[in-house]
């Protein structure tokens, strides 16, 4: 055979196992990909519940006591503008 053929042969050969070792390398990272992804949403859907259960069990407590005494405090500010319109006071 001519000495240009073999040649050629072997270069689609070489070309050959570049492409599957290429080909394996990409399907490698885009798994890798796909995992970081997972773990990424997984992270986040964590720190998003923690905060969410955070806020249910220490902060909550607090924001309830706040809204009913400022509630009582209102509460309060209407008795006394009543109690002095009793008296024909007006308050301005």
């Amino acid at each position: 055979m001519d000495p240009e053929i073999d040649e050629l042969k072997a270069l689609v050969a070489r070309q050959g196992k570049v492409i599957e070792e290429t080909n394996h390398m990409i399907r490698g990272m885009r798994r890798s990909q796909r995992w970081h992804m997972l773990f990424r949403i997984a992270w986040w859907l964590l720190v998003l519940g923690a905060s969410g259960a955070a806020y249910y069990y220490y902060i909550q407590p607090y924001v309830d006591q706040f809204l009913h005494a400022y509630s009582n405090a209102h509460d309060f500010q209407l008795q006394v503008q009543n109690f002095f319109a009793q008296f024909g006071h007006q308050t301005q």
